[in-house]
């Protein structure tokens, strides 16, 4: 017991730490987070192992970051964006995909691992983006807008893409590809439908009840606990169903946006989160990274996955903007606002090395090109909206 207790102490004071560096480099604290855990854990210091008081405490953080992620979510970007920027998210999903696939297939045979490969790469963190756009007083522009609707629908189609996946692959390990196999599969794909049919009633018409029960109500520690109750049971059900436990945390969320006591939840969630638990999430991923494995074949994996995260925003996110008769620098501005990764890649990338989908030589890789898409994504988005180059590129 000491040991964890003194491990979780070393853990916050590290990532704060690592986090306050990164913010004054203008880089998002999660990057001094994860700096933190690979000092901590055993490619550096030694003085963290992965166990399993750190594992049960790192789900827990990645559910309440889903979770926080949710309430944060601006349900009118739907529909102020609406179709345009449903198009420009299903593009932008679909060509990182096939191209992270593909592009898998240089390295690896393993299908379900490259399938996997695209699965991470779908994902966007518009976070860095939106900062960047509110510096440069580009964010109600018609192509930031774009950028922020985009990524909304893009953060729920790539969770039901991650419980497809997840889903199909517990089911297929289980049942193999015969006549239960596909009576399995299919089995799964009715619970999937069924899961996402009910989120979309719940978040149309409960945040409606739920403000009438909490009409004449101050927002205090029982709503925050009965919420956060609310988050985790959610999550149990999308685990029961072999969905992602991150949707349904994520779809909690979603559903208590649109509350009328929604800043309490949030600023209190966020707290605890970001605080706590998330912390702990960022700095296990950390640990977990084993940098011994960094030799060439990683660097040509990582060179190959950052082209196609660049590459597949920029041609899927400015190609569909362009399909919708956008600008060629709206377009450009769009593709590019979506490049960078941050948490849902790495959320995603633990979760396929946890349940044993892809190997340490696939994660490795993932964290560096978290990073390097981080890192270009705000220089190309300033100069994508500089006057010089609208006037060049129109």
């Amino acid at each position: 017991m000491e040991k964890t207790l003194l491990d979780i102490a070393m853990i916050l004071v590290f990532t704060k730490i690592g986090g306050i560096i990164s913010k004054k480099a203008k880089m998002p604290e999660v990057l001094g987070a994860l700096v933190a855990g690979v000092i901590l854990g055993p490619v550096v210091l030694n003085l963290i192992q992965y166990d399993n008081d750190i594992k049960l405490l790192s789900n827990l953080g990645v559910i309440m970051l889903m979770f926080v992620s949710g309430l944060e979510t601006n349900i009118d970007e739907f529909k102020k964006a609406g179709f345009t920027a449903f198009i420009i998210a299903l593009l932008g999903i679909m060509l990182p995909l096939i191209l992270g696939t593909l592009g898998a297939f240089i390295f690896f045979h393993n299908v379900v691992e490259n399938i996997f490969v695209g699965v991470i790469l779908t994902a966007t963190s518009v976070s860095i983006s939106a900062e960047t756009l509110k510096e440069l007083g580009k964010l109600n522009t018609r192509a930031g807008v774009n950028i922020l609707g985009a990524a909304v629908i893009d953060d729920v189609l790539g969770l039901i893409l991650i419980s497809v996946v997840l889903a199909v692959v517990n089911s297929s390990g289980s049942g193999g590809f015969g006549a239960a196999g596909m009576s399995s599969l299919i089995l799964v794909f009715i619970k999937i439908a069924l899961f996402c049919i009910a989120s979309i009633i719940a978040i149309v018409y409960l945040p409606k009840y739920i403000n009438k029960f909490t009409m004449n109500a101050k927002p205090g520690k029982e709503m925050l606990t009965f919420s956060i109750a609310a988050g985790l049971f959610v999550a149990c059900i999308a685990e029961y169903l072999g969905i992602a436990a991150i949707t349904g945390a994520y779809i909690c969320g979603l559903v208590l946006s649109s509350i009328s006591h929604r800043e309490y939840l949030e600023r209190n969630v966020r707290a605890i989160s970001s605080g706590f638990l998330s912390l702990i999430f960022f700095a296990s991923v950390g640990i977990e990274a084993n940098l011994k494995g960094l030799n060439m074949e990683a660097l040509y994996i990582t060179l190959v996955m950052f082209v196609i995260a660049v590459i597949g925003k920029i041609i899927g996110c400015g190609g569909a903007a362009r399909i919708l008769k956008m600008t060629r620098s709206e377009s450009l501005q769009i593709g590019v606002g979506m490049i960078s990764r941050g948490e849902v890649a790495i959320i995603t990338a633990n979760i396929g090395l946890q349940q044993k989908i892809i190997s340490e030589e696939i994660f490795l890789p993932t964290l560096i090109v978290v990073i390097l898409t981080t890192i270009v994504t705000p220089i190309l988005l300033k100069m994508a909206f500089s006057h010089k180059n609208e006037k060049l590129i129109n």
